[in-house]
Parts: C-alpha cells; structure tokens; sequence
C-alpha cells in the first residue's frame, strides 16, 4: 500500500457538510421554500480504484418558518466503484419552529475496504492489512433549543456490521479483535450542542462545543457492552481582517468491550491529517489541533495546520511517546462567497505518513 494517497476527489466527501443559509437580508427568491441541485460524482482512492455515482441535494424550509431561521437539508446519493463495492446514503440536518428544534444524522448502506492496523498506539506499519464489511446505519440526533445557543437532546446510533473478506492468517482472520466477524452495535444516549459561530461554515469568531454520552448494549439489541464520552471543543478567533485561527480539542473516552470498528479512531479528513482514518484506535483518544486561515486574493485562501494526538486503552496510560504528530498546509477555493462554503485541497503530513485530501468544507 503506498503511503502517499489520493484519498478522494469528490462531491461525495461532503456527507454531513451542509450548506447554511445565513443571509438575513434576502431577496424573495433566495427564500423559495425548496431548492434540489443534482451533481455527478466521480472518485478515485487505492481501496475503491475509480467510482462513479450521483448524489441530489434539497434544502427548504418547513411551512411556517421564518426566512432568515436556518435551513433544513439532505443528500440522497450513491457509488459504485471498480472494485465492485457499492455505497447508498441519506445524510440530513432539519430545522423547524423557527430553529426551536434541530434534528441531523445519516441513514445509509455500504459495502465498502478498510484498512486495519491493530489496536493501540505502537501498532507497526506492516501489519497493515484489508478488510471487507457491508453494513447498514442509522445515525439519529434529536435537540430542542433549552437555552440561547444551546441545544440538548437524544442520541441513537445503530449499525449493523457483517465482516466479509479478510487476509489470511492475519489479526482479523485468527479472531484476536472483539467484533471480527461483526454484529450490531446499538447505542442511545444523551447531546448537548452549545454553538455561537457566526457562520456555519466558516466561521471567523464564536465557539462551538458538543458533549455526548451513549450507552451500547444488550438492552438495545448489542452484544457489545460499552460506554461512550466524546467531546468536541472548536474556538474560532479572528485575529486580522479575515484572518482565522481555529483551534480544536477532541476526546473520547469508553468503558467496556466495544468492537475494533467502534473504538476511537485517530486520522482522516478531520482529525489528525496526513495519517489514514484508524491507522491508530483505542478506547480512548485525545487530540489538539489548530489551523491558521488566511485570504489570498479573489476567491482563494490558504491555511497552515498542526496537532497532536495519542490512543490508549485507559486515559491513565496515556504516555509522551505514544503522541502522534501532524502538520500541513493547503488551499482554500470558494465556491460560494456569500455562504462561505469552499473546496479544501489539503496535504498533511504525519509520522512516516502523508495523505492528500480535496473535499467540501473545513475539517473543523
């Protein structure tokens, strides 16, 4: 497997990456009521070789609803690739009694490759090896405003995995790992979203924080019983006309026996760029990561990036030689200046690792 790769060239990684309408000053037609854009998708990545599918997006607003309160979205899409893998998804985030309540999550299909490395921090770089599932899901979230910028409300995850292909005599093959020849996972739980961005898709000043508690277990259909905390901290600053300096700290926490493709994951399109998503996972994971925006000339910008992480099994064993570094630059496009939605071209750099990314939208 080549260590540099071309992660994706896609509308599609923009699942869960909404536009938000956040003109208060609108023309009647920038406010009829529904609007559908449809757009081809073509992507390239090692695991899938070329893919090609398409993918509709409907944003409206629901009967009754002001036309400066924020607007409801989904996306109905699907791929397939070379490698006979295929993929069908409905990410959505709707709005309604003039932003009282707020509801986002994803319903989809995939049969899909993944990586794996093994579980923990010093996992080495050859034990890599590839992993066939398909697996149905369900990701609810359901939030009533309690308080000004404050929303809280329930959690219910579900997904069903069925492990495929696996490499011989590898970890998977010989059943080391908890949840190699799949199951449900099951979790309900409790959300709190404190949000005061200025803009929700790139915003220049504010803080957005989101804690979430869930349980997974047999009382929900699971045969894993675990105990899920994760927390999401963003500061935005504006530091210079246009200038941004976003700063990021994320942490998860479990308790229990949760299955290899639940844990913690460190890596991706948002989390610690430049290394492959679960090239290191745990129960636990702490990460820190800041990213410097800046505008160029007409509609480009640029950004500087860095961070660091670690994994661990218990937060006491978190130690200074397990943290993972991460560093990069790229550039910013925008696609829609009034919005603030731009195309992120991205090269980061982790430890004896690289990965390029373009996609929709920031990391964080």
């Amino acid at each position: 497997m080549k260590k540099f790769s071309f992660l994706s060239y896609s509308l599609l990684l923009c699942l869960g990456v909404f536009s938000q309408d956040n003109k208060s000053d609108q023309t009647p037609d920038s406010t009829k009521r529904f609007h559908f854009t449809p757009l081809p998708v073509v992507y390239y990545t090692p695991e899938t070789r070329w893919a090609f599918g398409a993918v509709g997006f409907f944003s409206f607003r629901f009967k009754g609803q002001s036309p400066t309160a924020r607007n409801s979205q989904f996306q109905l899409g699907g791929a397939y690739t070379q490698e006979k893998q295929s993929l069908f998804y409905l990410p959505f985030q709707l709005y309604w009694k003039n932003d009282q309540y707020f509801s986002f999550g994803e319903i989809g299909y995939y049969d899909y490759t993944y990586n794996f490395w093994g579980v923990g921090s010093s996992t080495n770089s050859t034990s890599e090896e590839n992993y066939e599932v398909n697996y149905s899901r369900v990701r609810l979230n359901y939030t009533k405003l309690v308080r000004k910028n404050v929303y809280a409300g329930i959690r219910y995850w579900f997904d069903n995995y069925d492990v495929g292909d696996v490499e011989t005599n590898g970890i998977l093959d010989q059943g080391q790992v908890r949840g190699a020849n799949g199951g449900i996972v099951s979790s309900l739980g409790g959300i709190v979203i404190y949000d005061t961005r200025d803009n929700y898709n790139f915003p220049s000043k504010g803080t957005y924080l989101e804690l979430v508690l869930t349980q997974n277990g047999k009382y929900f259909g699971s045969p894993f019983e675990f105990t899920k905390i994760s927390i999401d901290y963003v500061k935005y600053i504006s530091i210079f006309k246009d200038q941004v300096l976003a700063m990021n700290t994320y942490a998860v926490n479990m308790y229990g026996k949760p299955p290899f493709n639940e844990m913690a994951l460190l890596g991706g399109r948002r989390k610690m760029r430049g290394y492959y998503e679960g090239r290191f996972r745990d129960k636990n994971l702490l990460v820190f990561q800041g990213e410097y925006r800046v505008p160029l000339f007409w509609r480009i910008g640029a950004v500087a990036f860095g961070g660091i992480a670690a994994v661990a099994n218990e937060f006491s064993e978190f130690r200074l030689e397990s943290i993972k570094p991460s560093y990069g630059g790229g550039i910013r496009f925008a696609l829609d200046e009034d919005d603030k939605i731009n195309i992120r071209l991205d090269m980061g750099f982790g430890q004896n690792t690289n990965g390029f990314y373009l996609t929709i939208g920031e990391a964080f």
